[in-house]
């Protein structure tokens, strides 16, 4: 699996390494995230996971963190916290920070209980709507413990002239808009909220075309809805793309009507391009996007919502180049990469401060 989690993992390490910090990635073998970090020139150590509490995981764990002299554990999975949490309290490792990157409420199970409260030194959330979750069901968290630092990317590169040029290889037209949706086909992100809305929207707009970048399990559907509504290149499926920077600076408008989240770092890339976003109001979206400012955010399963914001936006180029300008200052303000690494870098400073050990 590789997906957002494993992707800020990878760019935070890479970006603390530069930043001068010796950093390690303790992953699994034969894994899409381990061999990017060595592509990268990431430091992998490759350790099969056993089960929650597995003593030879914990005991190799261990054996790792203590010749490596590791300070500072960030884990990005429960289990990943109980057994690096034992393995660092064995090593001496005087810092555990977990992070949570989606906006799943915590079981309460002593597990979890103990986990977080005695294994756990500080907790990371990556919004708001993230720490609430945290808290939803477990009034034995402290509060105070948890640290939010938004997700941040290099925001520069969506400024300038990609290499590829999209709108010329999807054949669109002077006259045209494009709409387009990123990230994994599946039911947790709309597709059949946004299919039945861009049937509305095509019968105002003909010209207008939608763009799905990605892969998953409705790719068929969407093949089928195609055919239905005789679509033909209205509608595109071009896969995984992985020149982000040239996808965002082809659309116009970007489409994430997601019934959850685990941040929706694609609305800040459509954001650093100068496009303006529209998401639904749940998770981390409402964060993100300043509704009527920067886009808009309608209620999840909406398809008149969002139908009506999609050509609000199409018939007002000004309104489209003003919410553009508003969202790449906002991504400048609150979600660089630099901003969040500055942030990432006090936590970690603060916590080994307050072991009284040098930092």
């Amino acid at each position: 699996m590789f997906g957002g989690g494993e992707i800020w993992m990878l760019r935070t390490l890479r970006a603390l390494q530069e930043r001068g910090h010796q950093v390690w990635l303790c992953c699994r073998p034969a894994t899409e995230v381990g061999k990017r970090a060595l592509e990268a020139g990431i430091a992998v150590e490759f350790l099969k996971f056993g089960g929650d509490l597995d003593p030879r995981t914990i005991f190799k764990l261990a054996c790792f963190m203590k010749r490596e002299q590791i300070d500072i554990v960030l884990t990005n999975m429960d289990k990943e916290l109980r057994l690096g949490g034992i393995a660092a309290k064995l090593a001496g490792v005087p810092v555990v920070i977990p992070r949570r990157g989606i906006d799943y409420p915590l079981k309460n199970r002593w597990r979890y209980r103990w986990a977080y409260n005695v294994l756990a030194t500080r907790l990371l959330a990556n919004s708001q709507a993230t720490k609430r979750a945290l808290l939803r069901n477990a009034p034995w968290l402290d509060a105070g413990r948890i640290e939010v630092i938004y997700n941040g990317i290099e925001a520069e590169p969506f400024a300038q002239p990609s290499a590829r040029n999209f709108r010329a290889e999807w054949r669109v037209k002077p006259d045209e808009l494009v709409l387009g949706f990123v990230g994994q086909l599946d039911e947790r992100k709309g597709i059949r909220v946004l299919l039945a809305a861009f049937e509305r929207i095509k019968r105002e707009w003909p010209q207008t075309r939608l763009v799905f970048v990605g892969q998953g399990s409705l790719r068929e559907l969407i093949v089928s809805e195609i055919e239905k509504q005789r679509w033909g290149e209205a509608v595109l499926l071009p896969g995984f793309l992985d020149d982000i920077v040239g996808v965002m600076q082809a659309i116009d408008i970007l489409l994430l009507p997601s019934y959850w989240e685990g941040f929706g770092i694609v609305l800040i890339e459509a954001m650093a391009a100068g496009k303006p976003a529209i998401s639904t109001d749940t998770s981390s979206m409402p964060e993100i996007i300043v509704d009527g400012q920067t886009g808009f955010v309608v209620p999840p399963g909406d398809i008149a919502a969002l139908a009506a914001r999609v050509m609000q936006l199409l018939r007002d180029a000004t309104l489209r180049e003003k919410f553009g300008r508003a969202s790449r200052q906002r991504v400048l303000e609150k979600f660089t990469q630099q901003r969040m690494i500055a942030e990432l870098e006090n936590l970690f400073q603060r916590e080994m401060k307050r072991r009284r050990l040098p930092s």
